[in-house]
């Protein structure tokens, strides 16, 4: 038999499967005779182009990331449920599910949180429809005016002030029972996910119910219903996206992130491609799968741990497990190695170093000062806020022991022989509670923290101390083998 066929059987047989059994019961069976060193590859591959070429005539469909099973036998966890409630805002993205395009994935705006989304799953289940999107159109009415300014930031106060009646009630038990961590105003994107995998639906009295993938999603956090809505979502691939390129900034995903979506979503602006990125990166960071460093984005031991369950949705994706894992190991390895040589570091050195890091961040006139006679300062630099330059004074401090509060106060009342505003601290170890507490205390200038842990990543930021390589890897192109049998 030739792959297809013996996939086509064993499904048959069998029911889904990951692709890696898959290939691997088929050679077990001898129903492919091949010489070939990746079996699992080249089925994923073949299946892959399949999908992409018949769409909802190939006889395969995608379960979740990296199992199949057959076309009217077997449906993926979570259906593509339609969303059922006519969009008010005007947004630049495809609202309606007319065709069943499994290549069309990325769909909804103005994506939640899934924590905050837990939170209304607990409350929307026995109240009417009606009166949940109500309380939604009331409150994108809601308007402030010059003379009368409003902080929608702050429900406990808008809440009684602005709506009356039912809405007042659901948006006050909304924002109370989330012990006052979702609000009211900030909740279609998470109406928009929850009708479009059909999380909670409308019985026949016009009440809200939890459905079995609402239940699902609700109590079991990573579990089939969340992976499923993450790899139709992008999130799957927007984290493999983190973990090919982090640390990288948001820049520098964003290209081929907009290429991921230019042929799995409608979303085609540039200031829409960029709001759906930064808000499933919002959802990722909530969730710890990646972490920020300054502005750098990069991927978890967790996050990684969620790539090697899930693969990478994207069948033209490649797998890049290893890889991932040996950057990782490198980049702890080098990041230690820099502490060590920082902690070592000649005192004069380290104030050089501070000053070309400095440079690099755009300040200006920086100067070290003389080794005596500094009351404390070590560096001197201007830097513009606005349209204003300040003048700031910063201590280096080549220590292992945590930095105390006197040293802050020090630094603090050198200030003024410097005619600076502000200062900042930098070293190699870490600040004890009483400094942080004391940085940016009321009435004070402030004073800027920078630990071992922050000065590594301004460092590896700018490349000073470190150098970067680039690795290419190949990635098969199924697109374009699709177009080729298309064109046959």
């Amino acid at each position: 038999m030739k792959y297809r066929e013996a996939a086509v059987q064993l499904l048959k047989e069998r029911g889904p499967m990951h692709y890696q059994e898959l290939a691997a019961t088929i050679i077990a069976s001898d129903l492919v005779q091949t010489s070939g060193a990746t079996p699992a590859a080249t089925l994923n591959a073949i299946i892959a182009v399949d999908i992409k070429r018949r769409g909802k005539g190939s006889t395969f469909i995608r379960i979740r990331p990296g199992v199949f099973g057959l076309r009217g036998l077997h449906e993926p966890a979570v259906p593509a449920a339609p969303i059922s409630t006519p969009d008010p805002i005007n947004l630049d993205a495809e609202t309606d599910t007319a065709s069943d395009d499994a290549d069309r994935r990325v769909r909804v705006p103005l994506y939640p949180v899934y924590s905050e989304l837990r939170h209304l799953l607990r409350v929307w289940p026995s109240y009417p429809r009606k009166q949940v999107t109500g309380l939604q159109a009331a409150i994108n009415e809601l308007r402030g005016t010059p003379q009368k300014m409003v902080d929608w930031s702050d429900p406990s106060t808008w809440i009684p002030e602005r709506l009356k009646g039912a809405d007042r009630e659901l948006a006050q038990v909304i924002w109370d029972q989330s012990k006052h961590s979702v609000n009211p105003r900030h909740t279609y994107g998470h109406w928009l996910l929850a009708q479009r995998y059909g999380l909670v639906l409308e019985d026949r009295e016009g009440l809200l119910r939890l459905t079995e993938p609402g239940r699902d999603f609700l109590d079991r956090p990573g579990g089939e219903v969340e992976t499923a809505i993450d790899e139709f979502e992008g999130l799957i691939k927007l984290l493999s996206i983190v973990a090919d390129n982090g640390p990288a900034p948001a820049g520098g995903l964003a290209d081929e992130w907009a290429d991921y979506l230019s042929r799995r979503s409608k979303f085609g602006t540039a200031s829409t491609i960029k709001d759906t990125m930064r808000r499933r990166l919002t959802n990722l960071l909530e969730r710890s799968l990646i972490e920020r460093k300054g502005k750098l984005y990069s991927a978890t031991a967790d996050g990684l741990a969620h790539l090697q369950k899930t693969e990478d949705p994207d069948p033209d994706g490649g797998d890049h497990r290893q890889v991932w894992a040996l950057v990782r190991e490198q980049e702890n390895t080098v990041r230690e190695s820099l502490r060590e040589f920082l902690r070592d570091m000649d005192p004069f050195a380290f104030e050089h170093l501070v000053r070309r890091l400095l440079e690099e961040m755009d300040y200006q006139n920086v100067d070290v000062t003389a080794r005596s006679g500094d009351g404390g300062v070590d560096v001197v630099a201007d830097i513009e806020l606005g349209i204003t330059s300040v003048r700031e004074v910063v201590q280096v401090k080549r220590h292992r022991a945590p930095i105390q509060r006197k040293d802050l106060d020090a630094l603090r009342g050198s200030l003024y022989r410097f005619n600076a505003v502000r200062g900042t601290i930098v070293t190699t170890s870490r600040f004890a509670k009483g400094a942080q507490e004391a940085a940016f205390a009321t009435g004070t200038a402030p004073i800027t923290l920078i630990d071992g842990q922050k000065l590594i990543d301004l460092l590896i930021e700018r490349s000073i101390g470190v150098r970067k390589r680039a690795i290419e890897l190949l990635e098969l192109n199924v697109e374009e083998f699709a177009a080729l049998e298309k064109d046959n």
